[in-house]
This record gives structure tokens, sequence and C-alpha cells, in this order.
């Protein structure tokens, strides 16, 4: 058993920092025992402050019966929907009340853990059993609905005196030879993560180094010091059971961690069958790694955990003393060396997939082809290009820098006959629009001439109209008009 779960407190009072968090924790119980509030419960804190700890020895404390889900299970919709589920509205076998732990809820994701937290939403409405979640980022905003609907407990760091103090208890109970200013080196470099802390003590006991000299190390170590726990722990113990619970709690995936292992295990490992028998572990884990995602068969990843943890470490024959500066992975650095490239590619297959309809997969199938072309075909391939439409570092990733700076150049020449020949279909368009313009101003000019013609032709047919209805309109007054005798002679 490893020394965090070796001084594990059992109860709440055993539970060191906290003080007002812990008698809150009390409060939320009694008052969901009582019926007077159910809301389920949410510890927030950062890494190593209690939280996991704390929700066991409130079970333990109130006599529950619990049902944990942690980080390193399957936390999908249907695992929860079965485990939590069930749990949430149940007694145990022994008939006892159940507390439901879920710890690290904000880590919930990926394909594994697909649909989990809305099935946690689901069950925390109609729990009848107490529920705990633990998470680090309260502000994760998959965890908003949660925390609309959950009683929020925040936890703090725990103090460096306070880490202090246990670890000295640890040194004594395991017979340490170990002076006070080392044990402080380790306490500060935790920043708080009691649980780093512990791990850091074992882990330089484990190699047999526990001095101010290798505490001090542990300051230029790398922030990601889960993955540094867990390597240390694997490649420095030979006990099996130390190796498996290495992965407790990891935050890393176990393709990285394989990639750490496969960097280190020639450093720690001196003898050379001893670093071939690790590396066909290692191989073997890959192998399950590998099914394991073909399949999304994830049951799988245990076969592969323990052949690269306790495998891994039982390769050699004997620990290894004194410290050993664990490094990056290589294929880490060469894969940031190769970021753009990586890049350059994912846009590639894209554009393919985009332009063909065929997923970026079969694209990548055929992209061996379409170099070729490439290389020996380059008119054909800066019709490939434009209709794909390449950018020049990505034919040069298909290709060549000569190759990609010929075709730019067919493409370019090509664009430049293009707007030539545009251009000149633009004067003719021109020419022929001034024609048309023309043509169009003639005929309105004729048209305005003709409609003046008419309009000319109305107003004389108007004055005729009118002289003869006034010619008319004599007649009758003449013809009508009665005339004497006497006015007819004068």
């Amino acid at each position: 058993m490893n020394w965090v779960e070796k001084y594990r407190p059992k109860t709440l009072d055993e539970v060191v920092g906290n003080r007002e968090a812990k008698e809150e924790l009390k409060r939320w119980i009694e008052d969901y025992i009582s019926g007077k509030d159910r809301k389920p419960l949410l510890l927030v804190g950062p890494p190593g402050c209690g939280k996991t700890t704390m929700a066991r020895a409130l079970g333990r404390d109130y006599n529950f019966d619990i049902i944990e889900l942690n980080a390193s299970d399957n936390r999908s919709a249907e695992v929860i929907r079965s485990i939590v589920g069930n749990a949430s509205g149940s007694k145990s076998i022994f008939g006892k009340k159940i507390l439901v732990v879920l710890d690290e809820v904000d880590g919930i994701s990926g394909s594994s853990d697909k649909g989990g937290l809305k099935e946690i939403l689901k069950i925390v409405k109609t729990a009848k059993n107490p529920i705990i979640m633990t998470a680090n980022d309260i502000y994760k905003p998959s965890l908003k609905p949660l925390r609309e609907i959950c009683k929020v407990i925040n936890l703090r760091p725990i103090p460096t005196s306070v880490i202090l103090t246990v670890l000295k208890k640890i040194a004594r109970n395991e017979g340490l030879d170990v002076d006070e200013e080392t044990l402080k080196v380790i306490a500060r470099h935790a920043e708080g993560d009691l649980r780093a802390a512990i791990n850091d003590l074992e882990s330089l006991a484990l190699g047999g180094s526990l001095n101010l000299e290798d505490a001090k190390k542990l300051d230029n170590r790398n922030v990601e010091k889960t993955i540094f726990d867990a390597i240390r722990m694997i490649l420095k113990t030979t006990n099996y059971n130390i190796a498996l619970l290495a992965l407790w709690d990891l935050k890393e995936d176990l393709e990285t961690l394989e990639e750490w292992l496969a960097e280190n295990i020639p450093r720690e490992y001196k003898k050379m069958e001893e670093v071939a028998t690790a590396y066909d572990y290692l191989s073997k884990a890959d192998l399950f790694l590998g099914r394991a995602n073909r399949r999304q068969n994830y049951s799988l990843w245990r076969y592969a955990s323990g052949l690269m943890s306790a495998g891994v470490a039982l390769a050699k024959k004997e620990k290894y003393r004194g410290f050993t500066p664990y490094v990056r992975p290589k294929v880490f650095t060469k894969l940031l060396q190769t970021k753009s490239e990586r890049d350059i590619l994912k846009k590639i297959l894209s554009k393919i997939s985009s332009k063909t309809h065929v997923s970026t997969k079969r694209a990548k199938e055929d992209l061996h082809y379409l170099s070729t072309i490439l290389k020996n075909d380059p008119n054909l391939g800066a019709q490939l290009v434009d209709f794909y439409e390449f950018t020049e570092d990505e034919v040069e990733y298909l290709t060549d820098k000569n190759t990609a700076k010929k075709i730019f150049k067919i493409l370019k020449d090509k664009e430049k006959k293009t707007e030539k020949i545009e251009k000149k279909e633009k004067v003719k368009d021109i020419k022929e629009d001034k024609v048309k313009m023309r043509e169009i101003d003639k005929r309105e000019v004729e048209k305005r001439e003709e409609t003046k013609d008419i309009k000319s032709d109305k107003i004389k047919k108007k004055d005729e109209d009118k002289k003869k209805k006034e010619k008319e309109k004599d007649k009758k007054e003449t013809k009508g008009k009665q005339m004497t005798l006497e006015a007819f002679f004068q």
C-alpha cells in the first residue's frame, strides 16, 4: 500500500486543514438526514486539499456505505446510470444508507465519458441518497448546471506548516532518517498539495536518498509533477501494488505515461536485460491501448495500465538507489517542432475532404498519388492545386520547394494570361457597350423626334378641329337667325 492510502484519515477529526469546511460538511449531512435540505454537495478545491478524503471520512462518521466513482473509472452515461442511478435511490445489501461520491466531475469528458454530466444532472435532481461531488475548477463551463442546484463548499490548499507536521509523523512511523530542513523543502515544494508531498517523501525514500540535496532537486522539476510522481513510483519500486497505485489520480492519459516511461526506462535501469524486459511489457501495453481505441472497448485499458506499471516495475530484480533526473520525452519536443507541419497536413486533408466529399482518413490514403502527380506532371498538378485551392506551403509539404515554385509559376502565368484575356474582353466589351450606347442614344433621339412630331401633329389637328368647330358654329348661328325685310334691304 502506498503512503497516501496508508496514512489517509479515516474520520473527519483526523483530516488536517479546512476546519470551517469540515464543520459546514457536518451541517450539510445532518440537514440532509433530517430532511431539512436535500441538495447534492459540490466540494471544490485544488488537488491534494482533502476533498475525496473528507467525503469518505464523512461517510464513515455517519455510518454510510460509500459508492464511489473516481477519475480513473469509465464515467459514461450508461455506467453512471447503472451504478450511481441505482445507488442514489436504494439502500445497501446490509440495509445501510448509501453515500454516493463522484470524484473530479470537472474531469468528465471525452468519448469514454460521453453523456456523463447530463446523466449526473438527471440523477441528482431525483436522488433519495446524499451525493457528494468533487471538482478542482468550479468555474468550468460544463459545471454551471451543477453549480446552480448544488450546495458548494470551497476548500483551501493545505498550509505548509500543516503539511510539515504530517510529513514528520510519517517519517517517524516509517523510521526514516531525515532532518527537518529536508522535510520543509518537500512541504514547500508541494504548494498546498498534501498528497503530492507524501508522494514526494515516499519516492525519495524508495530511492534511498532522503537528504537535503535531493529534496532541493524537486524544485527544479517541471510543473507536471503528477507524471513525475507516477514514473518515479514505477521505476523505483519492485512492489506490485505500489506500481499499480502509481496510476491512482494520474491526470495524464496512458498514452502520455507510455511516452514518459519509454524515455526514462534506460535512465533508471542499468542492466540491458531489464531494459529489454521493461520495453517488452511497454510494447504489449501499447497493443492493448491500440485495440481499446480502435474497438472502443475501454475495458482493455486495465491490461495496458497493469503492463506499463507493474510490468515495467517488476522488469528489474532490485531497486536502484539514488535520485534519477527524469526528462520530458523527445517525442513531445518533436511534436512541438513539427506542429506547423501537422497543421499544414490537417489543412490539406480538410480541403481534399471538402472538395471530394470523402473522409480525411480516405483523403490521407490518396495523398501519395496526389504527391506523385504534382511532382511528375506540374501542368496537371497546377490544375489540381487550383481545384483544391492549396497554398504554396501546402504544395511544398506534398512535394518540395522547387516543385511548389514551378507549379505556382504555372498558376501565375495562367493567371496573367487570364488577366490579359479578360482585359481584352473587357476592352472589347467596352467598345461594344459604346456602340450599343450610341445606337441607344440614336434611337432615343429618333424617339424624341418622333414624339415631338406626334405632339406637333396632335396640336395641329387640335387647332384644325377647333377652327372647324368654330366655322360650323358660325354657320348654325347664321342659318338660324330671323331677318326683317327692313334689315335685309339695309
